[in-house]
């Protein structure tokens, strides 16, 4: 076999190494990373095609055509999982139908520059597969964001440009390729939380690829005797690759450092954040003289809410409370979740006791409402029990320990009450 031939084993292999590294990933970063995944594999189904097609020497070689249709077809389905990948939340509101309707078209498209000629008929199918979905985005009340909306002008104007240029698929087809990339950078960009170099090096390389086919086409135009490398056309590519491992990477180390230090239920802090926080608190309260108080919440019927109901409304009902009593805490405050079905919270800066019991009160007068757990209302109750400093104690656990005691009075008493360290 000529060496040639063998020109695109180096991105098979490099494509395989990075499938094999976003795996992993997959299983931790979301559903979302499905799709990067899928993205990478129809691009090396791409590059295996093209690796099909140089072995193969000559165009007009026994089902060659077919294998040009399945890389170009490969390259569509990448871009459109690219699309779809990068912006999280909206990506969830686009299923699996309507994302094959929305691959349709541009496979179609496709399709008409590998076997030319075609008749009148075909062009207006061609207009009306890119048109159709688009409406349905642009029009639709269930298609609301970023996403559905870009998505929809993109297939309106390729609609228009089908329409135009009804005798040049292939620039169709290089354009629609193009407006995709660009799209999945845009989207990408927007939806990030946070403009790492990762992202700034993913953005970069599907921008880059994205421009690569008019510029290509351009280059083509006005130098038809030279040739671009390889290597140059497909540098966004690897650079694209390196920026979404990255990113990814990034966001697994946030993650992790996370739950680290938060609930996973709730989502509030942990026990280890809230000491560590609580400590600083009463550090910085001994310096400015102010008064801190602490709060020891819990559920006066949480056992019975499980035993009944299962434990999947329990964690409904965690859910839901952690919100509620979250309305009342100030930035300067902390709300954590301590225990299966205790909270704590620190109140900074307390004025006197009545601004406290207003605190306390307007607490559980959010907890009382019914919570709704899978259509039903379930009445929950809780006791609170207060300790301030440095009236009952100094430090962090003498402080913790007398609203723990005092929640206890409270439930002792029948609950649903709030309760101060040292009353009888």
């Amino acid at each position: 076999m000529d060496l040639q031939n063998l020109s695109y084993l180096p991105e098979i292999f490099s494509l395989a190494i990075i499938i094999g590294c976003f795996r992993p990933l997959v299983r931790r970063a979301g559903p979302h990373v499905n799709l990067w995944f899928a993205g990478w594999f129809f691009l090396l189904l791409h590059f295996a095609a093209q690796f099909m097609l140089s072995a193969a020497g000559s165009p007009s070689s026994t089902g060659s055509p077919f294998v040009m249709l399945a890389s170009r077809w490969a390259l569509d389905l990448c871009a459109l999982a690219f699309v779809l990948a990068s912006e999280r939340i909206a990506s969830q509101r686009i299923g699996r139908p309507l994302a094959a309707i929305l691959a349709l078209p541009v496979l179609f498209q496709s399709a008409l520059t590998i076997f030319p000629p075609h008749h009148a008929a075909m062009n207006r199918l061609a207009v009306l597969l890119f048109v159709v979905p688009a409406l349905y985005l642009l029009l639709s009340t269930r298609q609301r964001g970023r996403q559905p909306i870009l998505l929809g002008t993109v297939y309106l104007v390729l609609g228009g440009l089908t329409l135009e240029i009804a005798s040049q698929p292939d620039a169709v087809s290089a354009a629609a390729l193009s407006t995709l990339f660009l799209a999945a950078a845009y989207l990408f960009l927007r939806s990030t939380p946070r403009t790492g170099r990762g992202v700034i090096a993913a953005v970069a390389g599907l921008a880059g690829w994205g421009l690569t086919f008019p510029l290509v086409a351009l280059y083509s135009h006005f130098e038809p005797t030279l040739h671009l490398s390889r290597v140059a056309l497909e540098l966004p590519i690897y650079l694209m690759a390196g920026g979404i491992i990255l990113t990814l990477l990034e966001d697994h180390v946030i993650r992790t450092e996370r739950l680290a230090t938060h609930d996973p239920l709730t989502d509030l802090p942990n026990r280890r954040m809230f000491e560590e926080r609580f400590a600083a608190a009463l550090d910085e309260a001994r310096v400015e003289r102010t008064t801190i108080a602490c709060l020891v919440i819990d559920i006066d019927n949480f056992k019975t809410i499980n035993d009944v109901l299962g434990h999947d409304a329990g964690d409904q009902v965690l859910r839901a409370l952690s919100v509620r009593l979250g309305w009342h805490i100030t930035p300067r405050d902390l709300l954590a979740r301590t225990g299966g079905d205790e909270f704590t919270a620190l109140l900074a800066g307390v004025h006197d006791e009545h601004h406290l019991k207003f605190i306390a009160g307007a607490m559980m007068s959010a907890a009382s409402v019914p919570i709704m757990v899978d259509g039903k209302p379930v009445d929950v109750r809780i006791s609170i029990g207060i300790a301030l400093s440095p009236d009952h104690a100094d430090d962090t656990e003498g402080l913790r320990r007398a609203a723990d005691l005092a929640m206890y009075s409270a439930k002792r008493r029948g609950g649903s009450l709030l309760a101060f360290a040292g009353e009888d």
